[in-house]
C-alpha cells in the first residue's frame, strides 16, 4: 500500500471517478493528473496502479510512449523543439542542439523534442514557454532563448 497524503488520495479517487465510464480511461486520468501538477508524480502512478489494478509497468509504458507526458516537475522555462520530418529536413538538429546548450547553462530549463506539431511550412520551429518561434536556425534559437521571460543574464 502506498502512503500518500489524504489530499492526493482524494484527488486521485475523484479523478478516477470522473473518468470511470470512459473506456481506456488511463490516458484521461494521466492527463488530469499532469494538468493538476505539471507532471505525473511517481506517487500518483503508484496510487493509480493500486486503485485501477493496472500494473505500474503499464502506467509507465503510457507515460513514456506519449511525448506529452512528463515524469519530472517542469522547470522555470520549457523549450519544445519539433523534430518531425519537415523540421528535421529544414535543420531542427542545430535548433535542438542550441536549446540543449542553453538549458545546460540555465538551471530550471527543460528541453524536449516532439515528432510533429503540424506546422510544417514554418519549419524548423520550437516553442519557448509556450510561444511559437518559426524558421529557426542555431543563431535565431540562441537569440530567442536569450529573451525568455524572467531571464536575468545570470547562469
Amino acid at each position: 500500500m502506498v502512503v500518500a497524503s489524504a489530499d492526493l488520495l482524494t484527488e486521485i479517487d475523484t479523478t478516477i471517478a470522473r473518468f470511470s465510464s470512459e473506456p481506456d480511461n488511463l490516458i484521461l486520468i494521466l492527463h488530469a493528473i499532469q494538468d493538476a501538477h505539471g507532471y505525473v508524480p511517481r506517487e500518483s502512478a503508484l496510487i493509480l496502479s493500486e486503485r485501477l489494478g493496472v500494473p505500474l509497468a503499464r502506467i509507465y509504458e503510457v507515460l513514456t510512449f506519449y511525448h506529452y507526458f512528463r515524469t519530472a516537475p517542469p522547470g522555470k522555462h520549457s523549450i519544445v523543439v519539433c523534430h518531425g520530418t519537415s523540421c528535421w529536413l529544414n535543420g531542427s538538429a542545430p535548433v535542438l542542439e542550441a536549446a540543449r546548450a542553453y538549458a545546460a547553462n540555465h538551471a530550471g530549463t527543460n528541453v524536449s523534442e516532439v515528432r510533429c506539431v503540424g506546422c510544417c511550412s514554418l519549419a524548423p520551429l520550437a516553442f519557448a514557454d509556450k510561444k511559437i518561434h518559426t524558421h529557426l536556425d542555431a543563431q535565431k534559437t540562441t537569440e530567442m532563448l536569450s529573451g525568455l521571460s524572467g531571464h536575468d543574464g545570470k547562469h
